[in-house]
């Protein structure tokens, strides 16, 4: 595996052997990802592949079929009920779930709260902040994302970029270990992309760790020091963006990359 070049970075996130079946569908086959603290990872892959898939495995929004997920080494544990795999803890699962901030394409703002109780509420609620350090954390990450002049209004009141830009600072004010996103600017305006995806280079520059599922080939270049390619459930290409978007090492990457991967 590719690191951000620094031998001495602590393991954030180790993603081993996830198989995750609907059905008698097959979506991921045993992938495993091993990301460091600060390490920027870019998941790429054709719609179907199975990348929101294994994003929402890792925090068990979608409960694995087999297969371990260890935040910062604590394994989330898992058990057998009614013959289907579960979690063996649901306390453990949302004290991880607290260090896996996750952004999804929709925002999934709180439209009755105003953006600020927007990001103070998962602070009191699941960390436990008292409402005046919650608030106040709330107008640190409001402004950081550059939107600290709408926190008395709606989501509605907001564009889906600045929307966006929300969520990413209600991510944020939970202190995660770990940020993933979710295809996080493939329901925004094209000219709206841009803003989020500033926020979200400031963010890699900062040294925060990310796992990105994305259709940006700019940001998976630049931002990412990490790149792995999913098709059809399985990890078919990975490495440094740079060097892996210049000369896959798959032909099927190869293929998505000039367009012609349907």
């Amino acid at each position: 595996m590719t690191t951000n070049g620094n031998g001495n970075a602590a393991v954030a996130l180790e993603v081993n052997e996830i198989h995750k079946t609907f059905g008698t569908h097959e979506v991921l086959k045993g992938i495993s990802l091993t990301a460091h603290d600060h390490d920027v990872v870019a998941i790429l892959g054709s719609s179907g592949s199975g990348k929101s898939t294994f994003l929402r495995c890792i925090n068990l929004l979608e409960t694995p079929t087999s297969g371990e997920v260890r935040v910062k080494g604590e394994q989330i544990r898992m058990t057998i009920r009614r013959g289907e795999p579960a979690p063996a803890d649901m306390k453990q699962v949302d004290r991880i779930r607290s260090k896996l901030a996750m952004v999804f394409q929709q925002f999934n703002l709180w439209q009755h709260m105003t953006i600020l109780d927007n990001v103070v509420a998962g602070q009191v609620h699941v960390l436990g902040r008292d409402k005046h350090e919650a608030t106040a954390k709330a107008e640190e990450m409001l402004k950081k994302v550059g939107v600290s002049d709408k926190v008395g209004h709606y989501p509605s009141q907001l564009s889906g970029g600045q929307q966006q830009r929300v969520a990413i600072a209600r991510a944020l004010a939970m202190d995660p270990e770990v940020m993933l996103f979710d295809e996080p600017t493939s329901a925004l305006d094209p000219e709206l992309v841009n803003e989020v995806l500033k926020v979200m280079r400031g963010l890699a520059e900062e040294g925060r760790t990310m796992l990105v599922v994305t259709h940006e080939m700019g940001f998976a270049r630049e931002a990412a020091n990490r790149l792995m390619f999913l098709h059809q459930g399985l990890v078919e290409d990975e490495g440094d963006p740079r060097e892996v978007m210049k000369n896959p090492n798959s032909e099927r990457f190869r293929q998505f990359l000039t367009g012609s991967l349907k």
